[in-house]
């Protein structure tokens, strides 16, 4: 049985939106004092982003490397994603160990959390560029 990449890549997309959907709701309720609900969100979006990265992303970034399609930019492109990937769970496990008071700060929690937001846009933003590249230019 053979896998319909296409599908597979929709699906991810799909379930990427629905994430930055659910952190941008984390956001909201953060704002309103909602920490212990954000934070169960954030932490539920993060397990999500892990899985996918693990099932989807990284064996498509490595068939990419052998076999780099003639598309300008996408290579890089594709490189920035995923390190932005990497450096979203890295503040992601920052926070939790600040939180936890596991390691003492090194900034405010705040702009942390911040900084993972926007880095989580930029990479939603260019996972959007990226499948809409592959599959529809």
């Amino acid at each position: 049985m053979a896998i319909d990449i296409r599908a597979l890549a929709t699906a991810n997309l799909v379930v990427q939106l629905v994430v930055i959907a659910l952190v941008l709701g984390a956001v909201y309720l953060a704002r309103r004092g909602r920490v212990i609900r954000h934070c169960t969100i954030v932490r539920g979006a993060v397990v999500v982003q892990i899985i996918t990265i693990l099932a989807v992303m990284l064996p498509s970034l490595l068939g990419y490397v052998g076999n780099v399609p003639p598309i300008p930019f996408l290579y890089p492109e594709l490189l920035i994603h995923h390190i932005l990937g990497l450096v979203l769970i890295a503040i992601f496990i920052y926070v939790n160990l600040e939180v936890g008071r596991v390691i003492r700060p090194v900034v405010k929690r705040k702009n942390a959390m911040r900084a993972a937001l926007g880095v989580w846009l930029i990479a939603i933003a260019l996972g959007i560029n990226i499948y809409l590249t592959v599959y529809y230019a």
